[in-house]
């Protein structure tokens, strides 16, 4: 077998897959970094969430800007986003089952074509003002995993392993050290906790597991974003080539991860599947598969988007609303969702991406995502659960850290006056109400600087037939801001007995 020639300036095959590991890594960095200190701009690399966000709320986020940049490089290199850099596809090449179980995974052609049913539903939802498919996004669900699974998770292993290790007194200092460095540059000062964190850890696992199937099953198959770049990868500039050289040793195909190379079409690919990976250029052994500028556009094939991906798209968006409104608990009267500072129900519907980054920005963990019961069709949009943290009165971060404004940016001084609940006082399970017990906890932790909540001091009768004097709270509800601090400090337990509702 001839030995390949170095490409250009003296670079070969096996140089180009060094480059390109090194960029995967890189750029996988890049995202830890962003996603713990400014991962808003990583949502702005999104381009299908900032069209369907434009499309959705009427409005051009600045944010959106930066969506231009992956868009550009997707019209020159096609889906090489999809290859060298996107944090999802990264983590995806680093498990390649089929190869390791050596199996050769590959799903009929048509398969091709959900990715492309998924990216109209989405548009075509957004036309209609709701965005709950964007949950699909790559760079959602990998913001979202981090957020919500992956930081909880590595905060309580490093908490338990620090608590151990300062057990043993020559490494208390040395343990107290390394907390100091850690948080809060990585890890929060307190720990947090996020419901359904197993839930989303669970999609990441089933998206990666899918490669059990075939290599990069979530790439070929699923991926609405990939189906986007797929789409202007059709015209890019630079696209993989095949010279007449070629003798069909099957050797690319085998290679080729998302399985676009066929040897019954003379060895030749898909520009809209193709995610710029070398890999086939590496496994000729006659240097007859190149990369280079192609002026043509590539003709459309069976999977494409056409008619039928068309209507179909339409259709699983015009479906999935109907099932919103035919969920049993959308029939029923819903507990409204206490929303943060600034942001309403339309907002959730037609901005929220369901990224997550309020979720990780919020220092108290107050802001959870949202469920089913809260409304379908806001399904993972954020929510204020008051028993599992408070909005902090001195704070609005999660308004900073929306890529879109769907939380509203507020200034603090109107933050700290945005009402987003109201307080209530549930006598039959507060203290000083039903056992006549003394507790002014909630008034003492009310942050608003003329009181909230305010005691009435009382003359009571207690269980063994004495008498005392306590205080017990009331709610003025022209005050209360709905933090839900009284809520989240309240000693009894279970369901607080003042409790917070939108």
């Amino acid at each position: 077998m001839p030995a390949k020639p170095p490409g250009k300036g003296g670079w070969d095959a096996q140089s180009w897959l060094y480059l390109r590991s090194a960029v995967q890594i890189i750029a996988f960095l890049g995202f830890i970094i962003l996603s713990l200190n400014a991962s808003q701009v990583l949502m702005g690399l999104d381009p299908l969430a900032m069209l369907a966000n434009l499309i959705a709320s009427h409005r051009f986020e600045l944010l959106s800007v930066i969506a231009f940049v992956p868009i550009a490089l997707a019209l020159i290199f096609g889906r090489a986003w999809c290859g060298w850099l996107c944090p999802l596809g990264t983590t995806l090449e680093w498990f390649p089952f089929t190869k390791w179980l050596k199996k050769q995974g590959k799903l009929p052609d048509w398969w091709r074509s959900v990715k492309y049913i998924l990216l109209v539903a989405i548009i075509a939802a957004a036309v209609f003002s709701n965005l709950t498919l964007l949950v699909l996004g790559p760079l959602t669900i990998m913001v979202r995993t981090f957020a919500a699974a992956v930081w909880p998770a590595l905060d309580f292993i490093t908490g338990a392993v620090e608590s151990a290790l300062y057990n043993i007194q020559p490494l208390q200092e040395s343990v107290g050290h390394f907390d100091s460095l850690v948080r809060p540059l990585l890890l929060p000062t307190d720990p947090l906790y996020y419901r359904d964190g197993l839930l989303f850890a669970s999609v990441f696992a089933v998206i990666v597991l899918l490669n059990l199937a075939a290599e990069r099953f979530w790439c070929r198959y699923i991926c609405p974003l990939g189906a986007f770049y797929g789409l202007l990868s059709k015209i890019s500039l630079v696209r993989r080539r095949v010279n007449q050289s070629c003798v069909r040793c099957k050797l690319c195909e085998d290679a080729c991860p998302t399985g676009t190379i066929r040897r019954d079409r003379d060895c030749a690919s898909d520009p809209g599947e193709c995610v710029m990976c070398l890999k086939c250029m590496d496994a000729c052994p006659c240097s007859t598969s190149d990369f280079g500028l192609v002026s043509s556009p590539t003709p459309f094939n069976s999977y494409d988007p056409g008619k039928r991906q068309l209507f179909l798209g339409i259709g699983a968006a015009a479906l999935l609303a109907v099932l919103f409104r035919l969920n049993p608990l959308a029939a029923r009267p819903k507990q409204r969702a206490i929303r943060p500072p600034g942001a309403t129900e339309n907002d959730m519907a037609a901005k929220c991406i369901r990224c997550g980054e309020c979720i990780k920005a919020c220092p108290t963990a107050a802001i959870q995502p949202s469920r089913v019961e809260e409304g379908a069709e806001t399904y993972w949009t954020p929510v204020l659960v008051p028993r599992t943290g408070f909005c902090q009165y001195s704070c609005n971060a999660c308004g900073q850290a929306c890529p879109v404004a769907a939380i509203p940016p507020l200034p603090l001084a109107e933050k700290k006056v945005t009402p987003i609940g109201r307080a209530f006082i549930d006598r039959g399970r507060c203290l000083p109400w039903s056992e006549n017990t003394p507790c002014i906890v909630c008034e003492e932790m009310c942050p608003v600087p003329q009181k909230a909540i305010i005691l009435d001091t009382v003359e009571a009768e207690t269980g063994n037939g004495s008498r005392i004097t306590l205080q017990r709270p009331t709610v003025v509800p022209g005050r209360c801001i709905g933090c839900g601090l009284c809520e989240y400090k309240c000693p009894v337990g279970g369901e607080a007995a003042i409790r917070v509702q939108a």
